[in-house]
């Protein structure tokens, strides 16, 4: 009995333990965020024409699902960047309670944007008529009108979408013939959703997305992303990275405006700090100290997203010779050191290969006799097969995947697919992050102390 009765106890305490740790920030968990990080998508293009692909062997495609966890509705602002993180296009759309939308990559990149419709049939984002928030107590969280509050962009108020047309990748952005690459004709990117607390025509690389309040911090938003193929292989999903906002995030990055240590969040390196510490509509996000303002919960200073981090392990297999299975990378990075047009690469990343006994290749930035790969990391957002690295010679093993050889605003995401000859050897696994703390990562110094806290759930939004 006393030995049934300690083992419950055990049993209790493991998950009390596990709840409590679901939903820390400064750790990545499997929560709904405020921000969504489609880490990469693809499309077939033609290059000889410049248009999609869409069916037959040779078409690629990505679909995206974009999920609300609450029932009062939301507004998703969609942020579509290609592999050089230059920002393509972006749009609004409109997320009822516990509603849920897919869209095909190939649509957009061509113009067809989902319809932003309410549960009446309205156009919640609506287009030149005068009339862009027909329901300012369901959607809308933060006005952007009256004589304090200003929108993102001075068409906000006018027209809540942007009439899109033609393709936004050209022919050149998706050969990416300007980095000397030998790559397939794919129209190449990655994708972040953040929860907006009005439609608008603004984007994270504009400091008025986050000084009038565009951008929202309510962690109701999840997704998922597929990657289709035409001829069947290789087809698989994997989840999107979903970030959560926390108003520690925004007090750290006060405190750097006004001359402190680094707070690394997922924005930072799009921040605008001086215009930030006049901004009349930010706040601390704390309805305690804020209470003059209509929405203080989504009103926060900066973006208070919590980052990614810089270290990773996966998984890697390579029978490519006898045909059975091989391995890609998938890499997304964030660098303050990227000029956006692949006259330089990336900073270069360090890469230690383990086989199954322990024998180790490092590549990278590291002490001599370590070699320099083939290939580094060198664009925002990319596969590299692992016949690309030098690697112990045997069939399988794991990687370690440094990203310290930049600045401390630098982040990162990684995955790893199998690919074989048969359907079920074709997975796409996310890595592991090694780091401690993604706001306090392993090698870098001078940054703003932040404990990881759990977020309250953001008050008003219906759940």
């Amino acid at each position: 009995m006393k030995k049934t009765f300690m083992t419950c106890l055990a049993v209790a305490a493991l998950f009390a333990i596990a709840s409590s740790a679901t939903a820390i920030t400064c750790t990545l968990d499997q929560r709904p965020g405020a921000t969504l990080l489609v880490p990469y998508f693809q499309v077939s293009i033609d290059p000889a024409t410049g248009n999609t692909i869409g069916t037959g062997d040779l078409s690629r495609d990505t679909i995206l699902t974009i999920g609300n966890a609450s029932s009062a509705p939301m507004i998703a602002h969609v942020n579509v960047y290609d592999r050089f993180s230059n920002i393509v296009l972006d749009f609004n759309v409109a997320l009822t309670g516990f509603d849920i939308q897919s869209m095909a990559m190939s649509q957009i990149i061509t113009g067809n944007l989902p319809v932003t419709l309410d549960s009446a049939g309205n156009d919640v984002c609506q287009r030149a008529n005068g009339a862009v928030y027909p329901n300012p107590d369901g959607f809308l969280r933060v006005s952007p009108t009256g004589p304090t509050n200003v929108p993102a962009t001075n068409q906000d108020n006018i027209n809540g979408t942007t009439n899109y047309s033609g393709t936004f990748f050209s022919v050149v952005d998706a050969l990416a013939t300007n980095c000397n690459e030998d790559v397939e004709p794919l129209a190449i990117g990655y994708i972040v959703v953040d929860h907006a607390n009005y439609c608008n025509l603004s984007d994270p690389t504009d400091p008025n997305y986050f000084i009038n309040d565009a951008i929202g911090m309510e962690n109701n938003l999840f997704g998922e992303v597929i990657f289709t193929s035409g001829n069947g292989l290789p087809t698989y999903g994997i989840s999107t990275v979903n970030l959560e906002a926390d108003t520690t995030l925004g007090t750290a990055t006060e405190i750097w405006a006004g001359g402190g240590a680094v707070a690394r969040t997922f924005y930072a390196r799009y921040l605008d700090l001086t215009s930030e510490t006049v901004c009349t509509n930010c706040g601390s996000g704390d309805p305690n100290t804020d209470l003059s303002m209509s929405a203080p919960w989504d009103e926060g200073f900066g973006d208070q997203r919590e980052p990614l981090g810089l270290r990773w392990a996966g998984r890697w297999f390579d029978l490519t010779s006898s045909g059975i299975i091989t391995t890609n990378y998938m890499v997304w990075r964030s660098s303050t050191s990227f000029n956006g047009n692949c006259v330089i690469d990336e900073p270069l990343s360090t890469l230690t290969f383990f086989d199954e006994d322990e024998n180790t290749v490092t590549q990278g930035v590291c002490p001599s006799p370590c070699s320099t790969p083939q290939f580094n990391f060198p664009y925002e957002t990319q596969q590299r097969n692992i016949t690309d690295f030098q690697h112990p010679a045997a069939d399988a093993g794991w990687v370690q995947i440094d990203f310290t050889g930049g600045t401390s605003l630098d982040q990162a995401w990684v995955g790893y697919a199998f690919l074989g000859s048969v359907a079920l050897e074709s997975v796409l696994i996310p890595a592991t992050q090694l780091d401690p703390s993604t706001c306090n990562p392993i090698g870098l110094t001078g940054l703003q102390d932040i404990v990881p806290v759990i977020p309250s759930i953001p008050t008003g939004t219906g759940l």
